[in-house]
C-alpha cells in the first residue's frame, strides 16, 4: 500500500474547518470568523508584498528571504521578509489594513477608522518592526557578520490612507516599495561587509518555525463541541458513510471522494491533537469499524508509540 502524509492545514483552512465544525449558534462563530477575516488578510498583504519585491531589481547583489523566524534564548522573532546587500539589511513587515490610519506619536497609539467611521485600536506594527531590529541586529552580531539593519513598514491594502505617520521610520504602500527601498540602499556608503548569500544560508540553518497548537487548545474551545464525522463537500452533510477502496461514500447523498478521509484526519491534527488513537479516529470520523480505523491509520507516515490497543500515532511535523 502506497503510504501518504497526514499534514496540518494553513491557517487559513484550520479556521475555516473548525468554524464548520461548530454547531449553530456558538458563541465563539463571530469571534473565529473575525479571525479568519486577520488571517486571510495578513496572508493577502504577505503575497502581494512577495509578488512586488520579486520585480525590485538593484545594482548590487542582493536576496529576498521570505518568511522569516529565529531565536535566541527565550526570544523569537518572525519577520515577513527580509531583503540583504553586501552591506545592508532591511526587514519588511506588510500590514493589510483598510481605512484611514493613524500613528499618534503622542500618545504612542496606532489606530484606524473604517469606511462606516469606527475607530478600532490596534499594535502598532513600529514597535514590533523596531523589535524585531534590535533582535537582528544582535543575531547578526553573534555571527560576527557586520550589516546595517533598516526596517520598512509596507501596507497592502487598496483602501488605506495615511492621515499621520511616524518620522522615525519609513512606512508606505505596496506601490511605492521600490522607490522607498531605492531611497534606503541608496543613503548609505556600499562597503561590502557581508555576503548576503553566506547570510541567507545562516538564516535557513537556524531557522525556527513557529510551533502551531491546535486551534481547539489555542482558543480553549472543548473538542467535543465539535460536530463529528467526515464532511461531504458535495451535500455538505457530517455524517456517517461508507469506505470503498480508499474513497469516501457519502450515506446521504451517495458523493465519492477520494481525499474526504486525509483531509478529515488533517482537521483532528489541526484542530484537537498532534497524536491520535483508533479509537479516537472512530469517534471523530463516526466509525464503527476498529479494522476500518487501523487502515486509515496504517496508510500515513506517522510515528507510533505504545502497543496494540494503547498504541498513538503522531504527525510528523517538520522543524
Amino acid at each position: 500500500m502506497e503510504r501518504e502524509d497526514a499534514i496540518l492545514l494553513t491557517e487559513v483552512k484550520a479556521l475555516e474547518a473548525l468554524i464548520s465544525r461548530l454547531p449553530a449558534p456558538h458563541s465563539y462563530q463571530k469571534f473565529l470568523e473575525s479571525e479568519l477575516h486577520k488571517v486571510s488578510a495578513g496572508k493577502r498583504g504577505e503575497e502581494k508584498l512577495l509578488k512586488k519585491l520579486a520585480e525590485f531589481s538593484w545594482k548590487e547583489s542582493f536576496s529576498v528571504v521570505p518568511d522569516v523566524s529565529l531565536s535566541k534564548g527565550n526570544q523569537k522573532i518572525q519577520m515577513d521578509s527580509l531583503l540583504l546587500t553586501d552591506s545592508q539589511a532591511i526587514i519588511i513587515e506588510s500590514k493589510n489594513i483598510n481605512g484611514k490610519i493613524h500613528f499618534d506619536e503622542t500618545t504612542g497609539e496606532f489606530y484606524r477608522y473604517d469606511k462606516g467611521g469606527e475607530k478600532t485600536v490596534m499594535d502598532d506594527p513600529v514597535v514590533q518592526l523596531k523589535r524585531n531590529m534590535r533582535f537582528f541586529n544582535d543575531w547578526l552580531e553573534s555571527g560576527k557578520l557586520d550589516l546595517d539593519v533598516k526596517g520598512l513598514v509596507v501596507f497592502t491594502a487598496n483602501e488605506c490612507e495615511f492621515i499621520s505617520k511616524p518620522q522615525n521610520v519609513p512606512i508606505c504602500k505596496t506601490y511605492q516599495l521600490h522607490e522607498y527601498l531605492y531611497s534606503m540602499l541608496g543613503a548609505a556608503p556600499q562597503a561590502p561587509s557581508s555576503n548576503p548569500k553566506k547570510v541567507k544560508k545562516l538564516i535557513a540553518s537556524q531557522q525556527t518555525p513557529y510551533k502551531r497548537v491546535p486551534l481547539c487548545d489555542y482558543y480553549q474551545i472543548d473538542p467535543s463541541a465539535l460536530i463529528r464525522g467526515v464532511r461531504c463537500v458535495s451535500c455538505g452533510n457530517f455524517g456517517s458513510g461508507t469506505i470503498k477502496r480508499t474513497s469516501w461514500c457519502c450515506n446521504k447523498c451517495g458523493y465519492t471522494d477520494a481525499v474526504a478521509i486525509q483531509n478529515t484526519l488533517n482537521e483532528y491534527f489541526s484542530l484537537i491533537s498532534h497524536t491520535i488513537s483508533n479509537a479516537e479516529l472512530r469517534n471523530f470520523f463516526r466509525l464503527e469499524s476498529r479494522h476500518a480505523a487501523s487502515r486509515i491509520l496504517v496508510k500515513y507516515e506517522m510515528e507510533k508509540s505504545g502497543e496494540r490497543k494503547m498504541r498513538k500515532y503522531k504527525i510528523k511535523i517538520p522543524n
